[in-house]
């Protein structure tokens, strides 16, 4: 693992951070539901249940779940309607562990960039992230993409890490986040990459700074729910 590249990720170029994330992402794809785990305090699971409840589609829909990982949200979608579905993720082994747990006809597995899509435009009814926006190696682009897939009518919904706004909780996990790389070695004999998470983490835009890169990649409308005070959030964005 580059720890060079970690420790200086802000400001790698978009072919360093790919090469660096996919590079992660092999490693860690076999035990990446349990990085999860440690990372959130196992909360991530009811994070992406109450994300998904959120989500409005029918059997007519087509969904696209960028950076989809190990399948988690396509896998709570299927449970509200048989749409038409599409898991997408760069990495070739993230998509291996999601096919284990997807095995359904109404779900294509691309392997693509988000800075990237494959599909024509305006194809989408709803397009999904959960945690993986902030891996994309360059985040303008890749919500200008998605506006280019989405349908007028159509709604992004992201969910992930944020800034907090409470100063004790805030504070709390400063402290917290400074262990997960331990637990990482701990746990999976891996360190850097729970190094490269923290990092990406503080790196990511505020709810304020990610609102406005989807207005300027052309979102009209931009809703924000902060979950735990804004541990994490969710950001649903229409034409």
């Amino acid at each position: 693992m580059n720890s060079s590249l970690i420790n200086k990720l802000k400001n790698i170029s978009e072919k360093e951070k790919q090469f660096l994330v996919q590079k992660i992402f092999s490693k860690v794809s076999k035990k990446y539901d349990l990085m999860n785990d440690v990372m959130s305090l196992g909360l991530h699971r009811t994070w992406k249940s109450y994300f998904v409840d959120l989500i409005e589609i029918n059997t007519e829909s087509n969904v696209l779940d960028i950076a989809s990982g190990s399948g988690d949200i396509i896998k709570l979608l299927m449970k509200k309607a048989a749409a038409n579905f599409f898991s997408l993720d760069a990495n070739k082994d993230m998509q291996t562990q999601a096919k284990k747990k997807i095995n359904d006809k109404n779900v294509k597995f691309v392997n693509a960039f988000a800075e990237k899509l494959p599909f024509e435009k305006k194809y989408f009814d709803v397009v999904t992230v959960s945690f993986g926006m902030r891996n994309f190696s360059n985040i303008n682009k890749s919500l200008s993409q998605v506006f280019a897939v989405l349908k007028d009518s159509g709604t992004f919904y992201c969910l992930e890490f944020s800034q907090i706004n409470n100063k004790i909780l805030n504070n709390f996990y400063q402290l917290y986040s400074k262990l997960i790389p331990t637990y990482g070695g701990i746990l999976v004999n891996d360190s850097d990459s729970y190094k490269y998470l923290i990092k990406s983490i503080e790196n990511f835009p505020n709810q304020v700074e990610l609102s406005k890169k989807m207005k300027d990649a052309g979102f009209k409308k931009i809703e924000v729910l902060d979950i735990i005070d804004g541990l994490a959030s969710i950001h649903i964005a229409r034409k």
